[in-house]
């Protein structure tokens, strides 16, 4: 490298230059779109300027927060430091491909519906008439793709974006741990009201089997009321039998409560699960697996909630979706209870952790070292959670995408060993199918 051209790697970034670097992989669009949308925030933006894989989009999120909070940042920079195409002039990175522009029809005018690139390759569009397109198209795909036709026009270099590699692939093994358990507490929750019921008719049936053959002499109220000894007796007997009247009917009513409480936590965890995915299948394409609910050997009373292998590597996701207040401060854990905060029974962290530990040394009994990264993906938009200096990561529901997309600028890993590790755990996934659940 030469000394004009250090200098010019350690220049910084134009502001004209960030809003044309493009976002994660889940939305590969230029900043600048994207922020003239509405789509990246100040808080987005303060995200990838602390956490992005990428150097260049970390820098562009820097120099763009520094522009709003009207620091002075670098002027452009000469077409000689520019991104170049080869000939010296900066490629421009449009989101669109070249085919996708040419097929993209004229939307107005005697012309409305015929292929722009069509009309532009046969002059008869002008290039006033592309950059008026640009200027006052409704569309965001018309204006892409009349900037893109009319740099081509003039010679310049168009970065097209990457072909996709189709859907993310989803791969589920047995019932998961949340259904499982709520199919268990119902079952429990109807056993107790069978075998409640079955006793009461027993003692109702034997009840009146008694009186049907008692011999002797019916004995009235009067009887009983007819001395003072009597009369407390007679309130002993109806206070204990009114706070046995109690106990057999609200005794129930709360265990039932209890119940339907467990119930409802592991069901809004399953729906926990199914946002993740949701989130997974929006930000990841066809190079990445996901695994869910994938119980290792030995581990039969919890499983792994999710699992990604890609291209960057192995990530093993702990799902929670907890209502209330809670905290995260390096590896401990605390929920709000009144005024007070309480320590967690269950240290999600080491939940997290130990999951990709487990799996790590799964994967190594077959020959594969590779690292599984643990992260916490937090599904409930309504609880509430702060953290600091997390141990492992937490991903909130409404940054999960972000954070999804940002992991296709990590380390990488081979096509070998990724193969090995799908075809692993598929296989895993249909044993486990094939089990009673």
């Amino acid at each position: 490298m030469n000394a004009a051209a250090a200098n010019d790697s350690a220049a910084p970034m134009s502001l004209q230059e960030a809003r044309r670097v493009p976002w994660l992989r889940s939305r590969p669009r230029p900043l600048g779109d994207l922020l003239d949308e509405g789509y990246l925030d100040a808080s987005r933006l303060e995200w990838a300027a602390a956490r992005a894989w990428n150097p260049r989009l970390k820098e562009a999120a820097r120099t763009i927060l520094a522009a709003e909070q009207g620091q002075e940042v670098a002027r452009p920079r000469s077409p000689a430091g520019a991104a170049s195409s080869g000939d010296g002039t900066e490629a421009i990175q449009l989101g669109i491909t070249l085919e996708e522009a040419r097929s993209t029809p004229w939307p107005f005018g005697a012309l409305k519906g015929q292929p722009m690139g069509m009309l532009s390759e046969t002059r008869r569009v002008s290039l006033k008439d592309l950059a008026y397109l640009i200027e006052n198209a409704w569309e965001d795909r018309v204006r892409r793709a009349a900037t893109a036709l009319m740099a081509s026009r003039l010679g310049q270099d168009v970065t097209e974006p990457p072909t996709p590699a189709g859907m993310i692939h989803v791969v589920a093994g047995k019932r998961s741990y949340a259904e499982r358990r709520q199919l268990s507490l119902a079952f429990l929750e109807g056993a107790i009201g069978g075998v409640l019921f079955g006793i009461s008719l027993s003692y109702l049936v034997a009840t009146l089997a008694r009186q049907r053959t008692a011999a002797h002499p019916r004995i009235t109220l009067a009887d009983i009321l007819s001395s003072n000894e009597s009369v407390v007796a007679f309130a002993i007997v109806v206070g204990i039998m009114a706070a046995i009247a109690i106990v057999v009917l609200l005794g129930p009513h709360v265990l039932f409560k209890r119940i339907d409480q467990s119930i409802e936590a592991y069901r809004r965890g399953e729906e926990g699960e199914e946002k993740v995915i949701e989130r997974a299948r929006q930000a990841l394409d066809g190079t990445w697996s996901l695994f869910r609910n994938i119980v290792l050997p030995g581990r039969r009373l919890a499983d792994l909630d999710i699992v990604l292998v890609g291209p960057p590597g192995v990530w093993a996701l702990e799902v929670k979706a907890l209502a209330g207040k809670y905290k995260n401060v390096g590896d401990a854990w605390g929920y709000r209870a009144g005024n007070r905060w309480k320590r967690m029974s269950k240290n999600p962290t080491r939940q997290a952790r130990n999951g990709a530990i487990a799996l790590a040394e799964f994967l190594r009994a077959d020959g594969i070292k590779t690292y599984v990264s643990p992260a916490l993906a937090w599904a409930n938009e309504e609880g509430q959670i702060f953290v600091q200096d997390p141990i492992v990561p937490v991903w909130t529901i409404d940054r999960l995408e972000d954070e999804l997309g940002n992991l296709s600028n990590g380390q990488r890993l081979e096509a070998t060993a990724q193969e090995r590790i799908i075809e692993k755990l598929t296989r895993l996934c249909g044993a486990r199918n094939n089990g009673p659940w």
